[in-house]
Formats: C-alpha cells, structure tokens, sequence
C-alpha cells in the first residue's frame, strides 16, 4: 500500500504509518483483518488493504499501529485447501479473506502483540459501476457510481475484553456525466474505469479516482469514530510529555496539547505549578486548535493558574 500518496493526500488529518516502537505511554492500537464480504472480484486483497488503510489514519505521535504484515503473522492459519480447490478457485477469482472474529478472539490475537485495543470490522459493499445508453460508436452517455459500505466495526480494550463501541462508515460517489460521446471518443472517467484494477490500492493514482474519494469518505467516518472512543488521555503519557499552560487570558488558557495527543472537547486536566507540583486549579476543553493545541476554560483556580504550568488528565 502506498502510505506515502495517503499522507500527502490526507494531511493533516492522517499521519503515516512508520516502523518503530510507539512511547512507553503511549498506546498501540491493532487494525484486524476485516472479513470481505462484499463480493469484490478485483485485484486488490481488501480483507487487509482496507483495514491497513484506516491504521494509517489513526497513526499518530499517541497510537502506534502494529503493521498489517505483523498481524497477518499472528492470525489462526485455517485449513489449506486441497489442489482440486486451489484449481477451482483460480476461475473463479475468489480473494482469501479471515472468518468473522468474536470479540475473545480479537483479544486473544492482539494480547499477543501487547496491544492495547484491537479493531475488527466487516466490509459489506466495495463496487464501481458504469451505467450508459445511446450508441456508443456515434454519440452516447455513460454515469458512474461507487459506493464503499463498513459494519460492525469494533473496537475492544484488549487488556479485558471490553467493547468500547460498533461503528459503521458508508460512503457513495456519482458522477452523472451524461454529455454526449461522439465516435466513440473515450472521457477521462471512461479511462479511469478501464486502468482501475491496475493501479495499487491507496496509492497517489487510486485516491484521485472516484473510488478512491469513496474509499477514503467511508474509512474517515469509522476513523472520526474510533477517535472518539479510544481519544481518552492517559496519565502516564501525560507524565512523560509534560504539557503546559501557554497562555492565561480572561478565564480561558490554551495549552500545547492538542488532537494528537488524545485531547478533545470536554476532557478536564488538573493544574500543577511547575516548581512545587501544587494543584492550583481544574480546566475544561472547549477547542481543538490543532495537533498539539488546544483553547480550555478556568472552572478552578482561576486566579492561581499561570502560564508554564503543567497540566494532567483529571481522572
């Protein structure tokens, strides 16, 4: 997959998957194969492609993303097919996928690579149709359609087994391009329709066409979810980073922790000064600014908060 053309699509709201350890107090997140279900007959594995492409996304200073190769090496072999199968299969152009996943069995499989939340999802509909009447070889018009459809997409907290939330992203393109076609002259979606299955999935090429659009549409609304659900701050990550108050002004501070550091709306932190460690009041978030910035309101302290303090999650 091409997490480079992802990054420079999505940015800044995706990061890059990169090799590596995440921080002690970060958190590492695993991306399970999802089960296909969706008929697709192309060239593109999407039982794992999907999946590692919304690992990308969720990619950030705070989770590490355990690489989809990774997984694959940890999920149960199943039965190998006999010869006379394998021969079947190949006119047929079926695509190996995993079985459905209980919420124990995605436990099981991310406890094993010391993870601490597992996803697991089902991809319901991947399709990109051509629709077109009139005679082609004199003057004719073609529409287009995709439509990418994920379900029961879980996440779980490995260490025990919780589920934490069932999400689901659909998304759906057209491109009602009913100009006429005269001779026979290709349109650049009629190109578009042609080279797709040549093209590697995620890269540069397949996010400018219109099934890419879809693909990325769909995945983002699972990944805005999941953020939702997993973006909790954690004390010790906190520790380690040592925020701080950047600015005090009429009742409100903004400080330089942001979105990428598992901050959103809502959270309140303690505040500490930062020679003594004394608890000098409470703050509130009420903005997202940016990655590692956020705007926050006094609700304690209000006249003991200063600039350079240090904040903590107030758990």
């Amino acid at each position: 997959m091409k997490r480079f053309a992802v990054l420079l699509l999505l940015l800044p709201v995706f990061s890059i998957l990169t090799a590596g350890s995440a921080s002690a107090a970060g958190k590492t997140v695993v991306v399970l194969p999802f089960y296909d279900d969706s008929g697709y007959r192309g060239p593109w594995d999407l039982y794992r492609e999907v999946p590692e492409m919304l690992g990308d996304m969720l990619y950030d200073e705070y989770f590490t993303v355990v690489p989809m190769d990774t997984v694959i090496n940890y999920m149960p072999k199943g039965k190998e097919p006999g010869l006379f199968m394998k021969f079947i299969s190949m006119f047929r152009n079926e695509h190996h996928t995993f079985k459905i996943l209980s919420d124990l069995e995605a436990m099981t499989i991310a406890e094993k690579m010391h993870a601490d939340y597992a996803i697991t999802g089902i991809i319901e509909n991947f399709s990109f149709r051509r629709t077109g009447g009139g005679q082609m070889i004199v003057g004719g018009y073609k529409s287009y359609s995709s439509k990418v459809e994920l379900s029961n997409v879980r996440v779980i907290r490995v260490v025990d087994g919780t589920p934490l939330g069932t999400i689901a992203g659909e998304a759906e393109k057209n491109d009602r391009g009913w100009g006429l076609e005269l001779l026979g002259k290709p349109r650049e979606r009629d190109l578009e329709f042609y080279a797709l299955d040549s093209l590697d999935f995620g890269s540069k090429r397949f996010l400018g066409t219109l099934m890419g659009i879809t693909t990325v549409e769909a995945l983002n609304k699972v990944h805005t979810e999941i953020r939702a659900i997993l973006t909790l701050p954690d004390t010790g990550y906190f520790a380690e980073k040592k925020f701080r108050i950047l600015s005090v002004d009429a009742g409100m501070v903004n400080i330089d922790a942001g979105s990428a550091d598992g901050v959103k709306p809502g959270d309140q932190f303690r505040v500490f000064t930062a020679d003594s460690g004394v608890m000098v009041g409470k703050i509130n978030i009420t903005q997202l600014w940016a990655e590692h910035l956020s705007k926050a309101e006094i609700i304690e302290g209000r006249d003991e908060i200063r600039t350079s303090d240090v904040i903590m999650p107030d758990r």
